[in-house]
């Protein structure tokens, strides 16, 4: 079929000799690739597909989803109550989205109401966020003795019960809207090139403030933070016990040792300095020798504490 429609081309291009023959040797030119788009698009049949409700996303208008698949845990031990009020809130944004957050309405650049799919998306995110909130710094994650942990949109996109894309085009919305900000952080690997982390993300405080939360907020805020100053501190001496592991035994030696090294006759702390006398050491210097000397009585049991004293001026 090809061919023929190539030779009615040339009849008709005659005046020109040089433009058929280069057209004859286009043609041929892109004949594999023509019968392999061919064979391609006879693998991949077409599948009929059912629309349930929404773009394919299961969404019903009279019937929306609102709330997460597993629910944040309330009361002790779970989510303070001011990101549970908040997410319970959230739902009248989908039926007076113009009233109550116009600005996540008006977030896609048109002056139409924002689609009710868009706006289920946009609540089930938002309530995702605000499970793994940190109330004290309003970001979006958990805190650990090793560092603040971000979460990733897909792990976010599980919890949230939908599709990542989907997920992301709702995250975009928020953007605009100003009610959550994202950075996105990144380290240096050994090769000099980049490495990209788990993007930062934090809930805005206006966000409480709409739904009147704003003093709750607060109020929660300073108990959140003096809950995690506890915490730091835990970390740091537990940290500080595992860095340095000694006995209750080893312990009192060490001092009692110390405690000799230091030792001076009234006699001699009495004595006044002359000009023959060595100037005085440095108090670090001094303090080396005495810590460099009790590791030697540690490590040399039998010596005495002249000869500890000694080797470890000598090492100075």
């Amino acid at each position: 079929m090809l061919l023929q429609i190539y030779d009615r081309t040339s009849v008709v291009a005659t005046q020109d000799g040089q433009f058929a023959k280069q057209n004859r040797v286009f043609c041929f030119a892109w004949f594999p690739l023509i019968l392999h788009l061919g064979d391609v698009l006879a693998s991949h049949a077409y599948i009929d597909r059912e629309n349930i409700g929404g773009n394919f996303c299961g969404h019903d208008p009279a019937s929306p989803r609102l709330t997460l698949e597993n629910s944040a845990r309330k009361g002790k031990g779970g989510v303070p109550r001011v990101l549970t009020l908040c997410m319970e809130r959230l739902k009248d944004y989908y039926y007076r989205p113009r009233k109550v957050i116009p600005s996540l309405d008006l977030a896609n650049g048109s002056e139409r109401q924002q689609r009710s799919e868009r706006r289920e998306a946009c609540i089930c995110l938002l309530s995702a966020l605000l499970k793994f909130t940190d109330v004290a710094s309003l970001r979006v994650g958990i805190p650990t003795k090793e560092g603040f942990v971000n979460l990733t949109v897909d792990l976010i996109a599980k919890h949230a019960g939908m599709h990542q894309k989907r997920i992301e085009r709702a995250l975009q919305d928020l953007k605009a809207a100003g009610l959550v900000t994202v950075s996105q952080p990144r380290e240096m690997k050994a090769d000099g090139s980049w490495r990209g982390l788990a993007a930062v993300k934090a809930i805005s405080k206006h966000l409480f403030g709409v739904f009147g939360l704003a003093t709750m907020l607060k109020i929660e805020r300073d108990k959140a933070s003096k809950r995690l100053k506890r915490k730091e501190k835990g970390w740091e001496q537990e940290q500080q016990s595992h860095a340095k592991p000694q006995t209750q035994t080893g312990k009192a030696r060490f001092s009692l040792f110390n405690a000799a090294l230091g030792n001076k006759s009234p006699a001699e702390l009495a004595k006044r300095p002359s000009a023959n006398d060595p100037p005085p050491e440095n108090a670090k210097v001094r303090l080396q020798k005495m810590l460099r000397a009790a590791e030697l009585k540690q490590a040399n049991p039998g010596w005495s504490r002249e000869q500890c004293y000694a080797e470890a001026s000598k090492e100075a």
